[in-house]
Formats: structure tokens, C-alpha cells, sequence
């Protein structure tokens, strides 16, 4: 069926706004007050939380001049910090922005943490997550443009997370039946399949707040205990036994489970899917194409290619409003998604993706320049929708 390429309502938004009806009613006046209250609060906690980020940003810029170099790394942790407290509520309500947030913290915090800094690259990216942060704290919550088109793009993205996260249960469940029965090959193989369907729809599970860490999280990378797929990843590639390994077995089953069903009931709109897609890319081209993600199996090239997966399901999806409002940047996605997945196809032999540490600091770097070049392209795609 053709759809109709007419705007036909402004009702998505990142946040419902709602609009008073004039009556005589004095409780609806009365909500109609507390509503805007409680929506002038939201602003001014969300202010505060920038001003703080601002604040140590402003003095680690302060320290960088200074040249003191435990002052930097000191207040790029409390940066991360602070960015890790707020950023799930920043992520909901201003989901391009909290994008364009962690393009350039994300980068600053893992160079402030390295023995030897580079002082210059510090501070690029310092200037470039101040002038976000100014961004973000002037952020409104705004109405968005929508049509048929749209919205059929949106279930066509709902109906792809939903598929993929039902072949994550299934392929888990092969995973954690072959850990439960202390069959290593066979626990090797099914955890590299398991890890695609979870990396395409990474997003959207880390919307859901404690429940990406339980499933996902590295090695101290949460306080108590540490649970999931690289939990499990470890006791198979480094420690050689996964006999002590049934009860994160156990646990990562019952996390997979509910996130299918913390899936099922998610209402996605057009900006965030495409936030989703630059995020992914963005985390790939960042940290994950440094091989931290996958530090004990190697197989990071299996990650970064289904994340490519991921953000080209959201192409798809929008692809028929690309062709509406703008060709050329459609054709330049295509391009773009062609090269990085003929580049990551020059990475596999006989079928399979290379253990990540054959590849060569080039190569990596090329993989790098290519997915932040797709990454800017897909930023381009999230304009039509505003």
C-alpha cells in the first residue's frame, strides 16, 4: 500500500507536553498548574545537573592549563560520574542531545585515563562537550513532526527489536544450556550468537536502567556483583573453567527474559530510534573498536558488525522519509553502510570474523574513521525529524 506523504498531526514528542483546556472547571485549572510546575521542575533539575557537569569540566579545562595532571584525571572521573547519574533521564526526554553529549565525553574520560594523555586531543574535546552541554541546558521540550510515514517507520523499527529480541532468548538459552552442562566448545560457539542479537538492539536495553549492566556489563565496571554474558565470557576464555558458572548461567536467562518483556511494552518515537542508531555508532567507533568490550574472547569484530546491523535496521526504517525529504543524504547513507560492511567483510576468513587482535593499529584506525563518518551522516538523518 502507497502511503500518503501528507503531515498529518504533530503528536509524537520526546516528552507528552500537555495543553490546558480553557473551563470552568477548577481542577482542571489546578492540574493544568501542578502540571506546569512539575514540568518547570524537571528543567531546573535538569539545569543543575548541567551547571555541575560544567563545573568540572571547567576546572579540569582549568587543570589542563596547569598542566597538573592527577587535578585532569581527578575531574574527568567526576565528569563520568555525574554524566552516568543523569544520563538515562537526559537520554528519554532529549535523546539527539544526550548523543551528542557522549560523542564527546565518552572520548575525553578514556583519554584523561591513559598514563600519557594527549593534552591537545584533551583539550579539542573539552571545547566540544562544553559547547553540548551549553546545548543541553538550554534544551526545550519541543513537538515533532510526524506522518504516516513516520509512524510506519517506527513499527517497522518496533517489529525488527522485537524479532531480534526474541532470537536473543532462544540463542542465550543455547548459550547458558551449554554452560550448565560444562560443554566449553559448544558454550564458545553459542556465545558469539547470542552476542548478535543483544549488539543490535543494544539502545533499547540500555534504556531500561540496571538491567543493561546485569546482562552486559565488563569487568568492574559495577559495584557488587558482577553478572552476564562477559562474566561467563571470562570463566571461558581466560579462567579455562565455567564448572562454578551455573548460577550466572541461571541469572543471565532470567535477565534476557526480562528484557523481552520490558520490550514488549515500549514505546518508541522517531528521534529516539535514530539517537539509538548514532548512538551505537558512536559507542563502536569510540570504545568498542579499542577491543575493551570483548577483552577475554576477541571477538569484537562480531560486536562492531552487528552494531552496523543495528543502525542500518533504523535506515531502513526511515529510509522512505529519506526519500521524501532527502535523497542525496539517502544515498550517501547507502554508501556509507556499504563501505564499512565491505570493510568489515575484508576481517573475516572462511566465514568468520577474525580474533580482533590480528588486526593492526591501521586497520583498527581505518574501522574507527569509518564508522564516526557514518555516524555524522546518520546526526544529518535526525534533522528531518524536528
Amino acid at each position: 500500500m502507497k502511503l500518503s506523504k501528507s503531515i498529518i498531526h504533530t503528536a509524537l514528542t520526546l516528552s507528552l507536553i500537555t495543553v490546558p483546556v480553557i473551563s470552568g472547571c477548577s481542577n482542571d485549572a489546578a492540574s493544568s498548574g501542578e502540571h506546569k510546575k512539575a514540568s518547570s521542575s524537571k528543567k531546573n533539575e535538569l539545569k543543575s545537573q548541567v551547571k555541575e557537569m560544567q563545573a568540572s569540566l571547567h576546572n579540569l579545562q582549568d587543570s589542563l592549563q596547569d598542566k597538573n595532571e592527577d587535578q585532569v584525571k581527578e575531574y574527568g572521573k567526576r565528569l563520568n560520574k555525574q554524566w552516568l547519574s543523569y544520563e538515562n533521564s537526559i537520554r528519554e526526554k532529549y535523546p539527539l542531545l544526550y548523543t551528542d553529549t557522549e560523542k564527546y565525553l565518552l572520548p575525553l574520560y578514556a583519554e584523561v585515563t591513559k598514563d600519557n594523555y594527549s593534552s591537545g586531543k584533551v583539550q579539542q574535546l573539552s571545547v566540544d562537550l562544553d559547547r553540548s552541554l551549553t546545548n543541553l541546558e538550554k534544551a526545550k521540550e519541543t513537538t515533532q513532526k510526524t506522518t504516516e510515514v513516520l509512524d510506519t517507520a517506527v513499527k517497522k523499527y518496533k517489529a525488527y527489536v522485537d524479532e531480534q529480541t526474541e532470537e536473543l532468548v532462544k540463542s542465550t538459552a543455547v548459550f547458558t544450556d551449554a554452560v550448565k552442562a560444562n560443554d566449553t566448545q559448544k558454550a564458545k560457539e553459542a556465545y558469539a550468537e547470542a552476542r548478535v542479537y543483544y549488539e543490535r538492539i543494544e539502545p533499547i536495553a540500555e534504556s531500561f536502567g540496571d538491567l543493561d549492566p546485569k546482562i552486559d556489563a565488563r569487568e568492574n565496571d559495577v559495584e557488587g556483583e558482577w553478572t552476564g554474558f562477559h562474566r561467563i565470557e571470562k570463566a571461558l576464555w581466560k579462567d579455562g573453567s565455567i564448572k562454578n558458572m551455573k548460577k550466572y548461567a541461571d541469572q543471565l536467562d532470567q535477565d534476557v527474559a526480562e528484557l523481552q518483556k520490558k520490550i514488549q511494552d515500549v514505546k518508541l518515537n522517531p528521534t529516539q530510534i535514530v539517537a539509538g542508531s548514532m548512538e551505537l555508532l558512536n559507542e563502536a567507533a569510540i570504545s568498542k573498536v579499542t577491543g575493551e568490550e570483548e577483552r577475554y574472547s576477541h571477538i569484537d569484530l562480531v560486536d562492531l558488525a552487528s552494531n552496523v546491523e543495528g543502525s542500518q535496521a533504523v535506515y531502513h526504517a526511515v529510509l522512505p522519509v529519506l526519500n521524501e525529504k532527502n535523497k542525496d543524504l539517502a544515498q550517501d547513507l547507502d554508501t556509507e553502510f556499504n563501505k564499512i560492511t565491505a570493510l568489515l567483510e575484508e576481517h573475516k576468513k572462511s566465514g568468520a570474523y577474525l580474533n580482533y587482535k590480528k588486526l593492526t593499529k591501521p586497520q583498527v584506525r581505518e574501522l574507527s574513521q569509518q564508522l564516526n563518518t557514518l555516524s555524522e551522516s546518520m546526526a544529518q538523518t535526525a534533522e528531518i525529524f524536528q
